[in-house]
């Protein structure tokens, strides 16, 4: 019996071993989104429209919703056929055709005479004769039978004069009938004028059946059928008969109430998109291998340009998820019924908002992206209308106006005003292809109410699903940071308040990381607002640090160093625990978390040196507990809270001493080896230097020092000269 706990057991093994593998659940990630968008571009494949059939009255006026050009395929191969059957066919003179009949007539007689000579029973020779005009002439047997044995033997016993005439007689006939060329369809009239004229002749009459019979079975057409040459000229003559092609222009009754529906209508009206369609298996196997061409061309786009949403699963199916509930919005909205009129209901095509899927990726992933997907938006729009052209160019230009009229974001407002875009480009697209396409002004102008409501439709779906995917995804977007950096924001609001001094100095490192960001290509955005919430675990300790004791008393010259340093160490842990409570984005906690590395607490591990014990100091001791800069944003933070400390306790910050202090601070990193684990380079660090000490000359800069004296001097001055003017004012009036 089987164990089928067992079996279960070992089931569930081999899927946790396949699902723990992270390549196993991209692929299949991978799968379900191709499943689902072959369904979605699948299903539905028939088109809403009229259902008509060949015969059937037409109930209503049908009017072209855009200039079409019909080809009439059955009149040009009504054309065709007549060019073909016009083709005169081509023969060649085979000339050895009358020379070998010549011979076989010259034979039989030889035969007949060789036989009459021949010293043997006269049933012997009429036997042989027989069997010779069978294999030899080939004669069939009933014909055979049918001539008399009088004539045979007749023929037997003849003369030579007679047989010399009737031999005479045979080939003449045989050249009189080839002499103008016979073909092979004039063959049976070719055998009864012989049998004619040899009924006619003035042989020996009972020799006239065996000579008839003869020569009816002896001749062939000697003009031979040219298969080529013929096959060639019919060729020529299809490819002269031109195409006949049927216009419509937009707007044109295509077929009137009450006519008829003849296979040209059912033809145009198919071409025109307004008839209902009929799914079939070729159809379907054509959507799957178009969906299946469309995800190669995304993963050998994204192995190129974006391996990282590769190899990052929740980006993937962030982009997947996007993608599909894209075409699934847009599928939705392509079998809406927006008008009875079928030429005004296949412009619902201009509503597909696929627009709003290209914002998200912009604004979630990466512009570029956006850009490639918008292309693969605008296939699939063409796909779903039945390969309508002008709604493909439509979403795509209103999917471009999307990505850069959005830009870079400074708040949700900028995706309304990418909407805007959206609906000015739809809008200018519409108008275009009116042109272009002679449609009448009605349809343009429904067309052109259809593309702004994209435009409003697309933002829309944007902003609302913005910040669910955001949240789902931990995507750090930049209308999020945008929203964090605001001072009203619950952590910033209780910086400023409780502890103002590391508030201030939050600030100052956003200035200096967004400017090093900048110059080193990173995200300036997520480096400003990342330094505004590095230090933020400050807050539950805030008078243990020096920006915010003011002129208090410092606590820490009570303390050991060491309680010391695990206090000004706990900030990270700190902070940490504040910014998943309050739901901060992963990447802002990353640089929380990072923003120290394992960096040594120089200041109280020189006090522990200095103290009674110091063989019992360890420097790991004085070290943060956390982890490295993993990334080029964490690392600027690092540098700039490091410069924004050390430049604080400079006496005299001039250009000089400025730049100096930058340099050795970020010397001292990399040494440390704080920089090992992200990607700046040694340039990148140059540039970063550049960057600190040109913010930090504008912070630093020097003053004229006016004497207290002279100042009070020029203040009473100009306050008597203000006086005056009033007074002479006062005056004139």
């Amino acid at each position: 019996m089987l164990d089928l706990r067992r079996g279960n057991t070992l089931l569930r093994q081999t899927w946790k071993k396949y699902t723990s593998n992270p390549v196993f659940r991209r692929v299949g990630w991978g799968v379900i989104f191709f499943l689902a968008a072959v369904f979605i571009v699948g299903s539905g494949l028939t088109s809403r429209g009229y259902s008509f059939k060949e015969g059937q009255v037409c109930p209503t006026n049908i009017y072209a919703p855009r200039a079409i050009v019909y080809v009439d395929e059955a009149e040009t191969e009504r054309l065709r056929r007549n060019a073909v059957s016009q083709v005169e066919k081509s023969y060649q003179e085979d000339t050895g055709v009358l020379t070998r009949l010549d011979e076989k007539v010259k034979n039989a007689f030889d035969k007949v005479r060789k036989l009459r000579d021949t010293e043997i029973q006269p049933a012997e020779k009429l036997q042989q004769l027989r069997t010779y005009l069978a294999q030899e002439m080939g004669i069939p047997t009933a014909e055979l039978e049918a001539i008399p044995t009088s004539s045979l033997e007749s023929l037997l016993q003849g003369k030579e004069q007679e047989l010399d005439k009737a031999e005479t007689l045979s080939v003449g006939l045989l050249q009189e009938e080839l002499r103008y060329g016979l073909k092979a369809d004039a063959l049976p009239n070719a055998k009864e004028s012989i049998a004619e004229k040899v009924s006619n002749s003035d042989i020996t009459r009972e020799w006239k059946p065996t000579v008839s019979a003869v020569l009816v079975n002896t001749i062939r057409p000697n003009l031979i059928f040219d298969k080529e040459t013929y096959e060639r000229r019919v060729a020529q003559a299809e490819a002269e008969v031109p195409i006949v092609e049927r216009t419509y222009k937009a707007g044109q009754v295509i077929v009137r109430e009450g006519d008829i529906i003849t296979k040209v209508h059912l033809a145009v009206l198919r071409q025109s998109g307004l008839m209902r369609g009929q799914a079939a298996w070729p159809q379907v196997l054509g959507v799957t291998l178009f969906v299946l061409l469309i995800g190669v061309l995304i993963v050998l786009y994204l192995y190129r340009s974006h391996r990282e949403i590769l190899e990052r699963e929740q980006y993937l199916i962030l982009y997947g998820l996007v993608v599909t509930l894209t075409i699934l919005i847009a599928k939705a909205v392509s079998v809406i019924t927006i008008s009875p009129r079928p030429e005004i209901a296949v412009l619902v095509g201009y509503l597909l908002p696929v627009a709003g899927g290209a914002i998200l990726i912009s604004v979630l992933l990466d512009k570029g992206l956006a850009v490639f997907t918008a292309f693969i938006f605008s296939v699939l729009v063409g796909v779903m209308t039945n390969g309508q052209l002008s709604f493909a160019l439509v979403g795509f230009v209103g999917s471009m106006a999307g990505i850069f009229g959005v830009g870079v974001i400074g708040s949700r407002s900028d995706v309304v005003r990418g909407g805007a875009f959206i609906s000015l480009a739809n809008v200018g697209m519409i108008l275009i292809l009116g042109l272009l396409n002679e449609t009448p002004l009605t349809m343009v102008l429904a067309g052109m109410g259809m593309g702004v409501l994209n435009g409003i439709i697309s933002s829309i779906l944007a902003l609302g699903s913005l910040p669910y995917l955001e949240g789902a995804f931990g995507i750090t977007s930049s209308v999020r940071l945008l929203e964090l950096s605001n001072p009203s924001e619950p952590l910033l609001k209780r910086l400023l308040l409780e502890a103002p001094g590391t508030y201030h100095h939050s600030i100052l490192v956003g200035n200096l990381a967004e400017a090093a960001a900048e110059a080193v290509h990173a995200d300036p955005l997520l480096v400003r607002v990342g330094s505004y919430y590095h230090d933020v675990g400050k807050l539950k300790r805030p008078y243990f640090f020096i920006e915010n004791q003011m002129s208090r008393e410092n606590p820490h010259d009570k303390i050991a160093p060491s309680l010391s340093t695990l206090i000004i160490t706990s900030h990270v842990k700190d902070g940490l625990e504040l910014a998943r409570e309050h739901k901060l984005p992963p990447d802002l906690q990353g640089i929380i978390e990072q923003h120290h590395g394992t960096s040594l607490v120089a200041y109280f591990y020189q006090r522990a040196l200095e103290s009674e014990r110091p063989e019992l100091v360890t420097e790991e001791e004085f070290r943060y507990d956390s982890v490295k800069p993993q990334s080029k944003e964490a690392a600027l933070v690092m540098l700039a809270d490091s410069v924004e400390a050390a430049i604080r306790s400079l006496q005299k910050p001039t250009p000089g001493r400025l730049e100096g202090l930058t340099r050795k601070v970020i010397k001292e990193k990399l040494h440390d080896g704080q920089l090992e684990e992200c990607d700046l380079t040694f340039k990148d660090l140059n540039k970063i230097a550049v960057a600190f000490v040109r913010v930090l000359g504008g912070i630093f800069h020097s003053r004229i020092e006016y004497p207290e004296a002279a100042l009070i001097t020029e203040l009473e001055r100009r306050k008597s000269r203000g006086a005056a003017v009033n007074q002479r004012g006062a005056e004139s009036g």
